[in-house]
């Protein structure tokens, strides 16, 4: 799980990371033993190399997530901070048509609903236009 060459940093997963830390946990108790086992000082010291070596490896691998985190979390920020300046660019213009329709006030439902009947009627056929053609 370490950097790329070109630099880029991989998206990891949960199951990315868990991996990662279940071979880790695996790699420090094989160390462990070998440190542990009444062995002469050499393999002690050979331990404590590995022990140093993969904790090396295990700050890095948490710069590596760290990194990628703090990417995701900068892109979450932006794209947030985009959808709240759209928001307010939609309401800005909202408002803006609620003041120039501020002149044509809506009318009450009861003449919306006589308006509709007779827009009805006339769909219907029943305003007088067949009388009148013929």
């Amino acid at each position: 799980m370490t950097t790329p060459p070109d630099g880029s940093q991989p998206s990891l997963t949960a199951q990315d990371i868990d991996a990662w830390l279940r071979v880790t946990a695996e790699k420090y108790a094989a160390i462990h033993r070998q440190a542990a086992h009444p062995w002469p000082q050499l393999h002690r010291d050979e331990a404590l190399v590995d022990m140093s070596a993969l904790l090396l490896d295990a700050l890095e691998e948490v710069r590596v997530i760290s990194a990628q985190s703090r990417e995701e979390s900068q892109a979450a920020r932006a794209k947030g901070q985009a959808l709240r300046d759209h928001s307010t660019h939609l309401l800005k213009k909202s408002a803006a048509c609620r003041e120039r329709l501020a002149p044509f006030p809506t009318p009450p439902p009861e003449a919306i609903r006589e308006a509709e009947g007779r827009l009805l009627e006339r769909f219907k056929g029943g305003d007088g236009r067949e009388k009148q053609e013929e």
